[in-house]
């Protein structure tokens, strides 16, 4: 059997650019974020109007989603671009890559958000974080929590610390993907 015959063409990946790649599903991934943000603020979900558990599971699927982002585009350079075969190494480009745009794009749109479509949603959120928390926290701690809240959703605040939270996130999970994913090419 030829290498005409196999599926997995050897590739030299030196020869294929995981940017193109890594860019669109970055910027898909930031759209899906910027809309998945807008649904959850309109609706009240952000704000934690349907409750802890409701709050809990919106965080779940953004995680989710974010997992998805960056396997998509693993697995189809892998498979389809360089025939089967992909170092840890570049899973975490891409995957480092696809985070840093949607993280960078969509902290931009959140400012965007609060600052001009819907000014009033910061206050609009605590008053429904007050309501919901009131039952956990005491009440002399209150005050505190809620001032720690509204530093976190500073505008510059909040960009940093997506951005590093985001930057963390791409790391640790493009290293365990990379590690499930990454298939070296046969020794010659």
């Amino acid at each position: 059997m030829t290498t005409l015959d196999d599926d997995r063409l050897l590739v030299d990946p030196s020869t294929v650019s995981p940017w193109p790649i890594a860019i669109r599903y970055g910027l898909i991934s930031a759209l899906i974020a910027c809309i998945y943000t807008l649904i959850s603020n309109m609706s009240g979900l952000t704000a934690g109007a349907f409750g802890l558990m409701a709050s809990t599971l919106s965080g779940l699927v953004v995680f989710a989603i974010g997992i998805a982002m960056i396997v998509i585009p693993v697995k189809h350079h892998r498979d389809k671009e360089l025939g089967g075969y992909i170092t840890i190494g570049r899973v975490i480009l891409i995957g480092m890559v696809v985070t840093a745009i949607s993280m960078l794009l969509s902290n931009v749109f959140n400012y965007v958000y609060m600052n001009f479509i819907d000014p009033g949603f910061l206050d609009t959120m605590m008053a429904q974080m007050e309501e919901s928390m009131g039952s956990i926290i005491p009440e002399e701690q209150m005050d505190e929590f809620l001032l720690n809240m509204q530093e976190n959703f500073e505008p510059m605040t909040m960009l940093k610390n997506g951005l590093m939270m985001g930057t963390v996130f791409g790391l640790i999970v493009s290293g365990i993907i990379g590690l499930i994913m990454k298939k070296d090419p046969p020794r010659a």
